[in-house]
């Protein structure tokens, strides 16, 4: 931690004194929420209390329908941090040379991160916790894109807190116990790969509580520990040296298992969430569609099959808000060391949960699809020049927006080859300069079929979606004109995407417009076959 504060105490030595900022708000403050959907009380949600997300977001643009482009971590997080799609990095997932950043800056040469492209402008750029995702990175999670001599930081703080965590984060003392039995018992065993570790622990009753409520501070948990608080310390040396700043917070919760201090589990009741109440997948739908990785089913007691009883999934529901809620505290420490620091003025802040989430829908808990629950996701991006607004629900906006609106939004120029829009239009009330659908996609490994790509489009009131077979060779994916599976959804007449109405004669009309609105935006595809 001292050697990355150190980088800030001799930030000015850093500033190039080449960009001309005009009075525009000079710092960012980026904050990434993993798992994190729109349950906030600013997206109208009823039960989940966010009281400082929806402070920022009194004094922020509210976009209502935001878009990932892949309901996966990695992925979703790279199109933001580079305002790049998918099909132009090709990082569809994690881990492994053919999804790393360095592979996607060869097979596109313009690609630059925002804290990269805000570093070489003269700005500090510093990160804690999860911004990009590590398996798609090196260990500093893209170590030139920061200023710190290891790039984002993850090290336990012992003098915030003295009991690190185990695994998932939990403090339980038997829990703990429970897992470093069976740590030992991995090493003993000489299990190396981590699908083979994770499958041990699966069969460890009590080693992976989907849930934990402990009576403890926020700095037992790494929220509190490495994320919030060493970016805290960060906000006042900066308002001390006054060097402009680009600082990231990566937050892992939401993300399972819903792990959170017993104070934020106390703000509900199970009794207060309602069931999904449609928990299977849609009638007439495809199987690429389907997801087999329901990411609950890893943990204890959820049933690795079949229906998971109904006071559990309640259970599962209040976890979520109470890691929801204790997020949102840890944003408003952040909110309130700025304005301490005399920093409220000139920073722009922007918060994102990197993908939405399914908590129960369609019989999933978990992301990795493209309906409606796992690809919405909250962003909230405030700028002191421009006041408070929600943009309206007929408008869609996109995580590759996010790069160029925060380049206007300081006076940098963005680099070449960005494929996002600035949405400061949207933010200053006015008309989109276009509205085209918001892009989703998601690549599965079948069984019997090898790749199959499905791209998602979405408009105000439909979702059409396109499954084509994809092949990958000597690191370059190559996307096919054979089509073999198409889905369709109306959110008017059916918003929990009960039925794909792809093959009804009624929506014949629609699927040709959404098919003709797929080629617009999506024009590198190749001709569909035959």
């Amino acid at each position: 931690m001292r050697n990355m504060l150190k980088y800030i105490g001799i930030g000015l030595l850093m500033v190039t004194g080449s960009t001309s900022f005009s009075g525009q708000p000079k710092n960012v403050l980026f904050i990434a929420i993993d798992d994190l959907k729109p349950w906030l009380g600013c997206y109208d949600h009823p039960v989940v209390k966010t009281p400082n997300m929806d402070r920022l977001a009194e004094k922020g643009t509210v976009f209502r329908n935001n878009y990932c482009q892949v309901a996966l971590c990695g992925p979703t997080r790279m199109s933001i941090m580079t305002g790049l799609r998918p099909d132009t990095t090709q990082v569809y997932n994690m881990g492994g040379e053919l999804w790393h950043i360095d592979t996607a800056r060869k097979r596109a040469p313009q690609l630059r991160t925002i804290p990269e492209h805000f570093k070489a402008n003269g700005y500090i750029t510093l990160g804690f916790g999860k911004v990009m995702d590590s398996r798609n990175t090196d260990k500093g999670q893209d170590t030139r894109s920061w200023s710190g001599p290891k790039g984002v930081r993850w090290d336990w703080d012992e003098s915030l807190y003295p009991v690190k965590p185990v695994g998932g984060g939990y403090q339980d003392p038997v829990t703990r116990k429970i897992l470093e039995s069976a740590a030992a018992e991995i090493t003993r065993r000489g299990i190396k790969k981590k699908s083979d570790r994770m499958a041990f622990l699966s069969t460890v009753e009590g080693a992976r509580p989907v849930c934990e409520s402990m009576d403890l501070p926020d700095e037992a948990y790494a929220e509190g520990n490495v994320m919030a608080a060493p970016a805290i310390k960060a906000i006042r040396r900066f308002g001390k040296n006054k060097e402009p700043f680009f600082l990231a917070v990566g937050f892992y919760k939401p993300h399972l298992p819903f792990v959170a201090p017993k104070k934020y589990w106390d703000l509900y009741s199970p009794d207060d969430f309602k069931l999904a109440a449609v928990q299977h997948y849609p009638e007439d739908g495809v199987r690429y569609a389907e997801t087999e990785y329901v990411e609950a089913r890893g943990f204890h007691p959820v049933p690795g099959e079949g229906a998971i009883p109904e006071d559990l999934q309640r259970h599962m529901l209040h976890g979520y808000a109470a890691c929801v809620s204790y997020v949102d505290a840890q944003v408003g420490k952040l909110l309130q060391a700025l304005e301490e620091a005399g920093l409220q003025d000139n920073t722009v802040i922007c918060l994102w949960g990197d993908h939405g989430f399914h908590l129960g829908d369609k019989q999933v808990w978990g992301k990795h699809t493209n309906f409606e629950e796992a690809t919405r996701a909250p962003l909230i991006i405030a700028s002191p020049s421009i006041p408070g607004r929600v943009v309206e629900d007929k408008i869609m906006t996109e995580f590759v927006d996010v790069f160029p609106t925060l380049c206007e939004l300081t006076g940098l120029e963005p680099p070449s080859g960005l494929e996002g829009k600035s949405l400061i239009n949207l933010m200053r009330s006015e008309r989109p300069l276009e509205n085209k659908p918001a892009v989703s996609q998601y690549l599965r490994n079948m069984d019997d079929e090898g790749l199959v790509m499905g791209w998602a489009i979405r408009t105000p009131r439909y979702r059409y979606v396109e499954w084509r077979k994809t092949s990958v060779e000597n690191l370059q994916y190559t996307h096919s004109g054979e089509v073999v599976g198409r889905e369709l959804y109306d959110y008017e007449a059916d918003p929990n995407e009960t039925r794909n109405v792809a093959g009804m004669p009624e929506y014949s009309p629609v699927l040709t417009d959404m098919t003709e609105q797929f080629d617009i935006v999506l024009p590198h595809l190749p001709k569909r076959n035959g």
